[in-house]
């Protein structure tokens, strides 16, 4: 019998991210995000028959930005990556909303579409890049951010790499933790060598609809 409603329609996901004590230094991108940070899998609760995991993502807050840690496993070439193409590139992708509308199926200016990837940066294109992308159909195009607002650091591995990134407030328009308390969240890996691994493990159009992105809660740990 097909299904006639995704399973990942069911339920509006929501997942809790804690708060960092303090930024990332400026002039060094060194996340050490603890386990409280790891994303959880929710393709586990949707997709039952789904390929085993490669990538495993770690997030967290703080007034000033908020930090990803991706670690892929299992590769046996390096990543593909070119600044010319960043969407058929390696790497993380990443959809914002900073007010977390939920009810809008085309972006507005709170809207961001951002990747991150393990190489295609400098001259010989060896180095980590993290850019701004348009969202297809958008109302709205979020305004460009300033220079120096998005990091990329990584560190290859025997199977892999871990990419860690900073997207600092500045580049997430409408960004007011002393307001909000919540934003609209989605997350994709593309790996030319292991495939694409999603939040959520359905075929939709998370690229350029937000009412199907996820929540994140920003939440302070107890004790901070």
């Amino acid at each position: 019998m097909s299904r006639v409603v995704p399973a990942a329609f069911v339920f509006r996901y929501a997942v809790d991210i804690p708060r960092l004590d303090e930024p990332p230094p400026a002039d060094a991108l060194e996340l050490a995000l603890g386990e409280d940070c790891l994303f959880p899998d929710l393709t586990d609760l949707c997709d039952p028959d789904r390929v085993p995991s490669f990538a495993r993502l770690k997030v967290a807050w703080h007034e000033s930005g908020i930090a990803l840690s991706l670690i892929v496993a299992g590769k046996t070439r390096p990543p593909r990556c070119r600044r010319k193409t960043p969407e058929a590139s390696d790497g993380l992708f990443v959809w914002i909303d900073t007010r977390n509308t939920q009810t809008i199926h085309r972006a507005s200016r709170f809207c961001h579409a951002l990747c991150f990837l393990p190489s295609g940066g400098g001259k010989s294109e060896d180095q980590p890049l993290a850019l701004a992308r348009p969202i297809a159909r958008a109302r709205e195009d979020a305004p460009p951010p300033p220079k120096g607002s998005l990091q990329a650091a990584c560190r290859h591995t025997d199977d892999g790499y871990q990419l860690d990134a900073w997207i600092t407030a500045s580049a997430l328009h409408g960004w007011d933790t002393e307001t909000m308390n919540a934003i609209g969240f989605y997350w994709m890996v593309h790996d030319s060598e292991l495939g694409d691994q999603s939040l959520l493990a359905e075929a939709f159009p998370y690229a350029h609809d937000p009412s199907l992105w996820s929540t994140l809660r920003l939440v302070t740990p107890a004790g901070r």
